[in-house]
């Protein structure tokens, strides 16, 4: 089965790559490279959004440290190249059995309708419908709310994280868990979760759809609005035990589509 996934180059995006990769006949990646800038000076020294995604990166070495190259094919673009007509004439010449979706640009038209109806599937760090946009698994944090950290595997549309759900995934939290760690444990799940769909498809099954409820809890966030204040938030969450508490008490339940 041939397959093709649309990601960016972050040691996470190329652990989902390799991890789908192992399980494919013919694989292709399209990875959208993000240069890295240069930490910004804060007020001391580094600043608080700076120290923030470098911890980050220490926490994905250390999940994802042997994945620092895609072990498949790989057509690297600058960020938000994915649907330039040569990407397309490429994926038309590769003629994909299936598609994936993680951590690239919005996939547009004529791309969009180019990819097999059913088999095209986007891993959205985030329980969608209660969090969709940008940080999904920082504002439940924030928000104090670690039951609505995790992931949504999705149909792709042409909405933002607005597709039929396939299945959520969820971590296992612990009380000296962080946002990082979280994330990371997400991925993995996320991983193993691609893999029995990919199975599934290989199979001949089609994938389950759920069609997205309205929900009280819908909240919508973007880039814009992670700032210091928030982290700082964040942090004071995390500092007063949280996840602590979370681990401590029963959770609330959140309603969650299973594979």
């Amino acid at each position: 089965m041939k397959i093709v996934i649309f990601t960016s180059n972050a040691l996470r995006h190329k652990y989902i790559a390799n991890t789908l990769a192992q399980h494919a006949d013919e694989f292709l990646v399209i990875s959208e490279c993000k240069p890295y800038d240069g930490l910004r000076d804060g007020v001391n020294g580094i600043s608080l959004i700076d120290e923030h995604f470098a911890l980050r990166a220490r926490a994905e070495k250390e999940y994802f440290g042997g994945c620092e190259a895609f072990r498949a094919q790989t057509i690297p673009l600058l960020h938000k190249e994915a649907n330039l007509l040569f990407v397309y004439d490429i994926v038309e010449r590769y003629g994909p059995d299936a598609g994936f979706v993680f951590g690239s640009s919005i996939i547009k038209e004529p791309l969009l309708s180019l990819m097999p109806r059913g088999k095209f599937v986007n891993l959205h760090l985030g329980l969608s419908p209660y969090y969709r946009g940008s940080g999904t698994n920082f504002w439940p944090l924030v928000n104090k709310e670690p039951e609505y950290v995790g992931a949504t595997l999705l149909h792709i549309d042409a909405g933002i994280d607005t597709g039929n759900i396939i299945t959520h995934v969820r971590p296992h939290i612990t009380a000296d868990d962080t946002v990082h760690t979280l994330g990371n444990k997400t991925i993995i799940e996320s991983g193993k979760a691609l893999v029995k769909i990919l199975e599934l498809l290989k199979n001949g099954k089609n994938l389950p759809r759920t069609v997205q409820w309205k929900d009280s809890h819908e909240k919508f966030y973007k880039k814009a609005n992670f700032s210091e204040e928030a982290l700082k938030q964040y942090r004071k969450n995390i500092d007063e035990g949280l996840l602590k508490d979370y681990v401590r008490k029963a959770p609330p339940v959140v309603r969650l589509v299973e594979l």
